[in-house]
């Protein structure tokens, strides 16, 4: 789009979120050839005067004043960076004191730090080498994994930083970089490029002022929403825009929908414009539907609204680390209590024993202090390996590695979205299979938030939504538009305007030029074809479906020929035969009128000069244009193109991508063209529409179809069409030729419709307004707020005769938009009909619309309000429709008072309401309408299934309490034979008491019978506020929990009610929305669904894939694979730790507790890095105790890992007391070799000391990794080589150790050599491993054999609260 009216200053440049820094255009210059500098804005501050860089600013009331286009700060240094965005952590700086600060926060690296410390002021029993090597080895993995995280932050913060971004300076484009925006700038913004900074926005190439964006990015919200350049601002060039004046607003806040605000007009102009919300573009958000737009940065950097709001979250702990620290410090309680054993014991033989031991010479007669700590430190020193200090680092790889096998599961990829599952959160992987309650959203999660339209009540009376015709429900009367009465047509005529649709630029023209090039493309007889030299035959939308009498009797001859000789392609690319009628093709003189919209040369009043605006409005007296200028021809009847014609352009095929069909499986399958229709080609563009069949969308590549046959032709219908799962079903009709030419009419329909490509800011609106068009009012866009609306009867009745007439066309001028507000729950539109009235039509919840209604609408809202309930009880999504007129003093004095509102710096959006309320007074009902939100694939066996695994699901939703019931009933939420307890409208704490009490009861008292609890946000609220420890204590004992009209507060806090209970619940919360996010944070693992509503909950969750269905294998199976895992992988550590130095506790016994090691040093560094270390890992990533189709279709299986069961103390102690008899065995057996007899050198000599401790470490070597071998399920050949090749680390290792003669620690110079070579140690080691692992084989065989469960003996925690709860349901 060329702002500037000359081609050598059109090079506009895209702000991609990716891409590399381009080259200047030849039309523009770099920031560093100009001599403009950068600018920035000024915060006020209470009575003082600032004088900053050149510009001397008044402040009052924390408020900001930025200069449009900036402040000329003429040669002095430019600031920059100011919209440079920052997510990293470190810095080079930062890195090494801040990570190290972090790392040394946890016990286990600052235990040991403290160890090392020690170990060099002291005379160390062991080198300090095997507390410094550890140490620094873990610190250095975690810091490098850590780095290297905040490293691909930062490449990805420069990608934004360094984007191209698009300013005008004095008239003049100029790129830069973003990260070099200041307040102030005037930034261009391209249609589909995100916005660099939060805007003002001051231009848009939109006639009408508009800007169309989605702000997905932003607040989850996929929907189109509309800006609008602020009222009044008067055109100037661009040259002049500088000037234009000072921008005036607060500062920035988090609130994303709120912005107050204003604009004080430089010169003679003098006057202040307000501006809201509705004028600011806010970084993150896209612009849709709009070719260019200017604004003015106002928030830059990380004061932007987006990045307040991307704030760091509390870093979520798994509860696994609750055990694992409460382990931690019953280990290091152990060690002191050792130490401190030990030190004793040494005092009493230096006191008692050494004295008679007259060959160890004269005991000392003075103990000094410093001696009392070199005692008790080398103690310390010599036991610190009770603690595992490679315990967290290989947690952590687990974890990380875990979190890419979830990512890698096909079973959780979406392969129509191409989206695999994402891990944000890998150290809650094993929290997963802790969960006891989840709380789930409804719109978008159980169901697709993809609406149909399905009933509707008008005037007091039921009717069924049938495609193109209603049915009454009590007469079973189907009805066109043709039979609408006055009730019925002013109903839908105020579904069709009162609305913020927007139809997409071009689409109308596009969907004309596709009707007509549908029939243009067919083939005519070779003897009409030879006999007419006009432009092809060709109808609209106002002629589609009609035929004649004459048609259907041809068509009857020829109907066995027909069916098999008629596919043909679409020109959208569904599969279909002809389009035109027998009749049209045989008669030369038949030639079917079209509406045709002349070309409409469209500038924008903010960017054409005066003399240079063209506005030329359709009117409906313009209907004829010829054929060459509609095809872009040269009129020669053929068909062909001219690329120098001026209207090519205008239906050019390139204009949008061909938007996919819709699919049905219905009835149309008996056809028998059905197997030929279906061979297309699935390739295109995929619309976000919704309906019901897992192939949802089908399109296929633009082309021409072969020529059919010569004899009469018609269409055969597509072999799939819209359909959801409350969908009526098709009828079937007396022969197959009506039920084609039926479904053809109704193909024909929808993809005119379809070509429209309405933009809707909520799925609902989009599902009436289309709804309207299938009925033939057909919404066509609004020029410059005039609404235009074709009625077009569908002619459905296939006998009826043929006619041929213009579509007639409505036009309302749309005065004003009340926009819709969670708050109002309604939106409402003013408009002026072609007769000079003016009438308010609004649209929302009945709960806040049936209020408003006049005392004479009294008994239709009563009627109206049962309709409501029965569409609730079906699942259906409702809302009320209503108007009345207004007068010309009423609407002056609306006017009055929505200007002084919007004035407002304070209160606006207050007083504004008030407004509103105001003039939304004594309507007159119309009726209402109900929508259908179809369900999620396999949602229904989801949620049994997890009910199944113990799970207790809360659904939070905003919903009315009859439409959530009836979808929790039929998505298996609520079990259909559980008894449902109601507490609606309850407004004190006496009422709530009371039902909490009556919920109780039942409870009690109908033992073994399931529960479900429905309670509506008013009665939450009074829950929340008054007996929040009751209502939770109650309400956990509900097998379901159904909690309705929600706001997102209320969501996050039921669910921070649950985690305070003592129980200890683990809490996980799935949803898709920006209002989930909240509830996703707050629980213990956060689940986002990457759906219709954007990405902000997946963003923000700790897990997110594409479907609901997929939760189940995530819990069932990855769930209940990393509890165990990890489990598996804590108590291995400390059970191999606890053998490790239990053989240096006994050893000091026999040593009159002198602190001296029985081991190297060597192995005292290599004992948790290389000998035990690799295979532990790797089983705790492959471990499977049970296969994946097993946890599926056992979903019981779940709860044997819940509450974190198997890190309970009773497992925890059966570890620490094998590790015990380990360590005796081995020390004793190798104790009682050497003492009974130490001449086992196969030389003939006595095994030195050194041996000794060489073959302790051969034995715990062995045995801890045999031990592992015995405890997993999962035996692959990967993991047995990684336990060989750990036993042969230790061999290789040693063996190369003990053949250098280092004088560093103990002596060990071909000690392991000689016990290699000698017979009865390879004896001993095969009977230590025999002895010590046959009671654990023993236990296991006798554990599958006879089923006994583990420590049934044991009553915990769990067990205690069972017979309680037996207890009190028998007392009571």
């Amino acid at each position: 789009m060329n702002f500037f009216g000359h081609e050598q200053f059109s090079g506009f440049r895209r702000i991609d979120r990716i891409g590399s820094y381009p080259q200047a255009p030849a039309g523009g210059v770099w920031l560093g050839e100009l001599s403009q500098d950068s600018h920035y804005y000024h915060l006020k501050e209470t009575f003082q005067w600032h004088r900053r860089k050149g510009s001397k600013v008044s402040t009052t009331n924390d408020w900001l004043q930025i200069q449009i286009g900036g402040p000329d700060l003429g040669k002095k240094k430019k600031p920059s960076n100011q919209n440079r965005i920052k997510s990293t952590k470190y810095t080079l700086i930062t890195f090494l004191p801040q990570n190290l600060l972090e790392q040394f926060r946890r016990i286990a690296n600052f235990y040991f730090l403290v160890m090392t410390i020690i170990s060099l002021l002291i005379d160390s029993p062991v080198s300090p080498m095997t507390s410094l090597l550890p140490l620094v080895f873990v610190i250095a993995v975690t810091a490098a994994k850590q780095g290297y995280e905040d490293i691909l932050r930062f490449r990805t913060d420069n990608v934004v930083n360094a984007s191209p971004v698009t300013i005008i300076r004095d008239g003049v484009e100029a790129i830069i970089k973003s990260q070099d925006v200041a307040p102030g700038d005037l930034v261009v913004v391209e249609k589909d490029c995100d916005v660099p900074c939060d805007l003002v926005l001051l231009r848009t190439t939109d006639p009408h002022g508009k800007c169309f964006i989605t702000t997905a990015n932003l607040d989850g919200e996929s929907n189109l929403k509309t800006l609008m350049v602020p009222r009044e601002l008067p055109t100037v060039d661009l040259k002049d825009m500088h000037k234009l004046g000072m921008i005036e607003c607060e500062t920035p806040t988090t609130d994303l929908y709120s912005f107050n605000g204003k604009i004080e007009l430089r010169g003679s102009e003098g006057r202040v414009l307000p501006l809201s919300a509705e004028n600011v573009l806010l970084r993150g958000s896209r612009v849709k539907n709009t070719e260019c737009v200017i604004g003015c940065a106002v928030y830059t950097g990380m004061i932007t609204k987006l990045q307040l709001n991307s704030r760091l979250t509390r870093n979520k702990n798994s509860s696994s680390e609750t055990y694992i620290n409460r382990f931690l410090i019953v280990i290091l309680v152990a060690l002191i209590v050792i130490v401190t054993l030990l030190y004793f014991l040494k005092r009493y033989n230096e006191l008692f024993v050494i004295p008679k031991l007259t060959y160890l010479g004269d005991a000392t007669d003075s103990y000094s202090v410093k001696q009392f700590l070199q005692d008790y430190l080398s103690f310390l020193i010599l036991f610190n390996y009770l603690i595992p200090i490679s315990l967290y680092v290989t947690i952590e790889l687990q974890r990380v590695i875990g979190g890419f096998f979830m990512e890698w599961d096909m079973e959780l990829y979406e392969t129509e979205t191409d989206q695999q599952c994402v891990v944000n959160t890998s150290n809650l992987n094993e929290e997963l299979g802790q969960i006891n309650i989840l709380f789930s959203d409804k719109t978008g999660t159980l169901t697709k938030n993809e609406m149909n339209f399905q009933q509707c009540s008008i005037a007091g009376r039921k009717f069924h939504f049938k495609k193109t015709r209603l049915e009454e429900e009590e007469t079973h009367a189907l009805l066109d538009i043709n039979k609408f009465n006055a009730d019925q047509r002013i109903f839908f005529q105020a579904l069709t305007i009162c609305h913020t649709v927007q139809v997409a630029a071009g689409s109308l023209e596009e969907a004309d030029a596709s009707s007509s090039s549908t029939a243009t493309t067919k083939k005519e007889p070779a003897a009409v074809t030879a006999n007419k030299s006009g432009p092809p035959e060709m109808y609209s939308i106002s002629d589609i479906t009609e035929e004649s009498q004459n048609s259907s009797q041809q068509s009857e001859l020829n109907v066995s020929h027909n069916i098999e000789n008629s596919v043909s392609a679409h020109p959208n690319g569904v599969n279909s035969s002809s389009d035109v009628n027998p009749l049209l093709v045989s008669d030369d003189s038949y030639s079917v009128e079209r509406r045709k919209r002349p070309q409409v040369v469209k500038r924008s009043p903010n960017f054409a000069r005066a003399a240079n605006r063209v506005h030329i409005a359709p009117t409906p007296s313009e209907t004829q244009i010829d054929q060459t200028e509609l095809n872009g021809g040269n009129g020669n009847g053929n068909g062909n193109s001219s690329p120098s014609n001026g209207a090519a352009g205008l239906h050019s095929p390139h204009i949008r991508p061909i938007s996919l069909q819709f699919q049905r499986s219905t009835s149309e399958r008996d056809l028998p063209q059905f197997d030929e229709a279906h061979n297309g080609v699935a390739l295109g563009h995929r619309r976000a529409h919704s309906y019901g069949a897992p192939n949802a969308y089908l399109s296929h590549p633009i082309g021409s179809s072969s020529t059919p046959s010569t004899s009469a032709i018609f269409r055969s219908p597509s072999t799939h069409s819209r359909e959801s799962y409350a969908a009526p079903t098709f009828t079937r009709q007396p022969t197959i030729l009506v039920r084609a030419e039926s479904q053809r009419r109704k193909n024909e329909i929808r993809d005119f419709i379809f070509t429209l490509d309405y933009q809707a800011s909520s799925p609902d609106e989009k599902a009436l307004v289309e709804a309207c068009a299938n009925l033939g009012l057909v919404y066509t866009g609004d020029d410059d707020e005039i609404l235009s609306v074709r009625i077009v009867p569908p002619h459905l009745d296939y006998k009826r005769p043929f006619t041929i007439g213009k579509p007639k066309e409505e036009k309302f001028h749309r005065l004003h938009v009340l926009e819709f507000t969670s708050d109002r729950k309604r939106m409402s539109v003013i408009v002026r009909d072609a007769e000079g009235k003016k009438w308010i039509y609004t649209k929302g919840a009945e709960s806040y619309v049936f209020p408003l209604c006049a005392n004479s609408s009294a008994q239709l809202v009563a009627k109206t309000d049962r309709h409501i309930s029965d569409f609730a009880r079906l699942g259906l999504r409702t809302l009320a429709i209503a108007r009345r007129m207004i007068g010309e003093e009423e609407y002056r004095d609306f006017l009055q008072e929505l200007a002084q509102a919007n004035s407002s710096l304070e209160n606006r959006k207050q007083l504004s309401e008030e407004c509103y309320s105001k003039i939304e007074s004594d309507l007159d009902l119309l009726g209402a309408t109900a929508v259908e939100d179809a369900l999620q694939d396999d949602v229904a066996d989801t949620l049994v299934s997890l009910q199944a695994a113990g799970i207790k699901i809360w659904v939070l939703t905003g919903d009315k309490v009859e439409t959530a019931l009836n979808i929790a009933l039929s998505c298996g939420h609520i079990p259909p034979d559980a008894k449902k307890y109601f507490i609606i409208e309850c407004k004190n704490r006496e009422d709530m008491l009371q039902h909490l009490n009556a919920l109780d009861r039942e409870i009690i008292f109908g033992i073994g019978q399931e529960c479900a609890l429905l309670i509506d946000g008013k009665s939450l609220a009074v829950a929340l506020s008054e007996v929040a420890k009751e209502f939770r204590d109650v309400a956990v004992k509900c097998t379901a929990v159904l909690c309705c009209r929600l706001s997102p507060l209320q969501k996050s806090e039921v669910v921070a009610l649950i985690k305070s209970s003592n129980e200890n619940y683990n809490t996980a919360s799935i949803g898709d929305g920006a209002n989930d996010v909240s509830m996703i944070q707050e629980a213990h693992v956060g689940i986002g669904i990457m759906g219709r509503e954007g990405r902000q909950a997946a963003r923000c969750a700790d897990f997110a894939f594409a479907k609901f269905c997929m939760l189940k294998r995530l819990l069932l199976v990855h769930g209940h694979y990393h509890s165990v895992r990890l489990s598996l992988l804590v108590l291995y550590f400390f059970y191999k730790n606890i053998v490790f130095m239990g053989i240096m506790f006994l050893f000091q016994f026999h040593t009159l507790f002198s602190s001296s090691s029985v081991y190297d040093s060597l192995f005292l560094t290599l004992y948790n890095v290389i000998y035990t270390s690799l295979p532990i890992l790797f089983i705790a990533i492959t471990e499977k105790p049970y296969t994946e189709e097993k946890l599926m279709s056992t979903p019981q299986l779940y709860k044997k890992n819940t509450d974190n069961r198997q890190l309970h103390w009773p497992y925890f102690l059966m570890w620490v007391l094998f590790a015990m008899y380990h360590a005796v065995i081995i020390f004793y057996f190798a104790f009682c070799m050497f003492s009974f007899n130490n001449v086992i050198l196969s030389v003939g000599q006595t095994a030195a000391f050194s041996c000794f401790g060489t073959l302790l470490i051969w034995g715990v070597v062995i045995v801890v990794n045999l031990k592992l071998w015995l405890e997993s399920m999962y035996l692959s050949y990967w993991y047995i080589f990684t336990l060989v090749i750990s036993i042969l680390g230790f061999m290789v290792t040693t063996v190369i150790y003990n053949v250098i003669n280092l004088d560093y620690d103990t002596d060990i110079y071909w000690a392991y050599n000689n016990l290699l070579a000698s017979l009865p140690v390879w004896l001993w080691v095969l009977l230590v491993s025999v002895a010590c692992l046959l009671p654990d084989f023993t236990i296991r065989m006798l554990q599958r054999g006879l089923n006994i469960k583990h420590f049934s003996i044991f009553p915990g925690k769990q067990r205690k609260l069972q017979m309680r709860e037996k207890f009190e349901s028998t007392y009571l």
